[in-house]
């Protein structure tokens, strides 16, 4: 059994910070929009409904802010990773901490990826992809990322030379 304690996991790199504001500011920009944009354009029209329009907006942009102020904290607080011999372990999540464990022998891809956000601050994500579905490593540095995914590739390409070895 692999040591899990918070001593073996890594931690995110704190330009995950920077990029989590970023998108959702980003997305808090297009919701602004969806919301006050219609009540600009209607308001003539909308009639009886603009107070209660209005209203709604307000409390759904004030939710919308709360989050995007706590919400890239939190993740960066509780976002752990561990590399074992074995398997890859995430611990993510803002209000439900989710852990995927993912045993390497069971990988089929492993894929680094860095979305506009991710490649200005120079961090990119590994995903890591099994039959039962997708697991990432996020917000890593693009050496340390590189380095995993070559890592778990060489070990991969490993099992199947030991295997067509033993056939």
């Amino acid at each position: 059994m692999p040591d899990m304690t918070n001593e073996s996991y890594q931690l995110l790199n704190p330009k995950s910070k920077i990029a989590l504001y970023t998108v959702y500011g980003i997305l808090y920009a297009i919701l602004f929009l969806f919301l006050i944009l219609p009540l600009m354009l209607f308001r003539d029209s909308v009639g009886d409904w603009q107070g209660i329009y209005t209203i709604v907006s307000l409390a759904v942009l004030a939710a919308a802010l709360v989050y995007v102020i706590a919400a890239p904290q939190i993740f960066y607080r509780h976002y752990k990773y561990a590399l074992t011999g074995d398997s890859i372990d995430v611990l993510r999540g803002i209000v439900i901490i989710r852990r995927t464990v993912v045993p390497i022998e069971r990988i089929h891809q492993v894929e680094v990826t860095r979305g506009p956000v991710n490649n200005i601050l120079g961090l990119a994500d590994v995903d890591v992809t099994t039959a039962g579905g997708v697991a990432k490593i996020q917000f890593l540095d693009i050496s340390v990322a590189n380095s995993i995914a070559e890592e778990l590739n060489d070990y991969i390409n490993g099992i199947i030379r030991d295997r067509k070895k033993n056939d």
